[in-house]
């Protein structure tokens, strides 16, 4: 990490709340995430960095600060799946400096937005001192065959976001990853939006399980060794829960998942996020870090690093009060132009509620649409009226601070990837 790049903010205040909170951060990053171990182990990961960072919703654009605080998180990797990279690479190069020149990326070009795309990139960064990419990159393309029904119900479209496949090795370890933003579409099970979703999730399943069956088929039969490469699917999949439809889309075709006792949005709540293998060899998930580890299954643990229990806290609001003001008196005439907006929006939803003539079917769905627009316009009007005593409340809990560093929670695996006594005992 070159830290000091810190001393060169434009912002002169900001250096002091750059290094208090960057201290506590690097103290949480060492207690959460184990050591990083040449040849020994690989550290990998996948994390939706939210809209980074196009300020689409307004809360940003990012800080001076806020920039170092990913790139410490990212520095603790030596392979990291990213989400929501947005079409200005800038704001990445930022963090490419701080992270300095061992550390490398590559991404997808950007998705339509009229495809459910949202203008965003898929990619990986990774240490170039353990890491080596293999050459071997590509975005999944559906053959005819297993297109995906389109929100209107009809088998005709590709995937919202395209998965990104890389190859890479780490020592003896070879691995290749695919990531994915699957889309997300509408909570009801039923609607054509969720079926949607599923169906991203099973066509790149079913996918990379058949690439990877082929991968186990390629064993030398007059040598014991075999070293194939293991096949890993990570990312935001927008899986409600384990019990749900959407995780049985990627069991039914063999992979496994890094299982985790809470979810990896800001409330803990929701499970988005994944890390999957499908095996093609014995892959060693044995943590090395036997202070944090002994006797403990990697299924049982908690493999999320919470970064809001360090940065972003309640008792570090006087470092950003200023921001918080800044930002609420720097947008109060766009606050008061969307109240208008969803004023006339709810109207117009009011109008047509009161006609006899629509469906029990479009009633129910404008009445969601109405009840969102109420919700939105109360949380607005309460932005413009904000008192000074209200804005520790609103520094924590409105989606403000997601949008400096994240919604989402990095996941992390810790893999053993030394095999050297297995290719000597089968090698000669």
């Amino acid at each position: 990490m070159e830290y000091y790049r810190i001393k060169y903010f434009k912002k002169k205040e900001y250096i002091l709340r750059c290094v208090t909170l960057l201290k506590e951060l690097r103290r949480g990053l060492d207690t959460k995430i184990p050591e990083r171990r040449l040849n020994e182990t690989l550290i990998f990961g996948s994390w939706n960095i939210r809209e980074f960072d196009c300020n689409s919703k307004k809360f940003g654009p990012r800080k001076e600060d806020d920039f170092v605080y990913i790139a410490e998180i990212i520095s603790r990797f030596d392979v990291l799946a990213i989400q929501e990279i947005n079409d200005d690479l800038a704001p990445l190069q930022k963090v490419m400096r701080m992270l300095g020149d061992e550390y490398e990326y590559i991404l997808t070009d950007v998705a339509a937005w009229k495809s459910g795309g949202n203008n965003e990139r898929l990619g990986f960064i990774y240490d170039k001192r353990t890491v080596k990419f293999n050459g071997v990159a590509g975005e999944l393309v559906l053959p005819q065959n297993m297109l995906i029904r389109n929100n209107d119900g009809v088998i005709e479209r590709q995937f919202a976001r395209t998965p990104f496949k890389c190859s890479f090795q780490a020592g003896w370890f070879k691995f290749k990853v695919t990531t994915v933003h699957i889309y997300y579409g509408k909570d009801s099970e039923k609607s054509n939006h969720f079926k949607r979703r599923v169906e991203e999730i099973d066509k790149v399943a079913k996918l990379i399980s058949e690439n990877a069956e082929k991968e186990g088929t390629k064993k030398d039969p007059s040598t014991k060794w075999f070293n194939p490469y293991n096949y890993f699917i990570v990312g935001d999949f927008n899986i409600v829960n384990e019990n749900n439809v959407t995780y049985d889309a990627l069991a039914k075709y063999g992979f496994e998942t890094i299982k985790n006792r809470k979810g990896s949005n800001k409330d803990r709540t929701k499970f988005y996020d994944q890390i999957s293998y499908y095996k093609t060899s014995n892959l060693d998930f044995d943590w090395k870090d036997s202070n944090r580890s002994t006797g403990r299954d990697h299924n049982n643990t908690d493999r999320i690093f919470n970064f809001f229990n360090y940065i972003y806290t309640e008792e570090q609001f006087p470092l950003f009060k200023t921001d918080v003001v800044n930002y609420i008196t720097r947008n109060k005439a766009a606050f008061k132009d969307d109240i208008e907006k969803l004023k006339i929006k709810i109207e117009g939803i009011e109008a047509e509620l009161a006609l006899d003539t629509i469906s029990k079917t479009r009633r129910k769905r404008i009445e969601r649409q109405l009840e969102k627009a109420k919700e939105t316009q109360t949380y607005t009007k309460n932005l413009v009226a904000l008192k000074t005593e209200e804005l520790t409340d609103f520094y924590l809990n409105s989606p403000w601070n997601t949008f400096q560093v994240s919604d989402h929670l990095p996941l992390w695996a810790e893999i053993n990837i030394d095999k050297s006594d297995e290719y000597l005992d089968n090698s000669f």
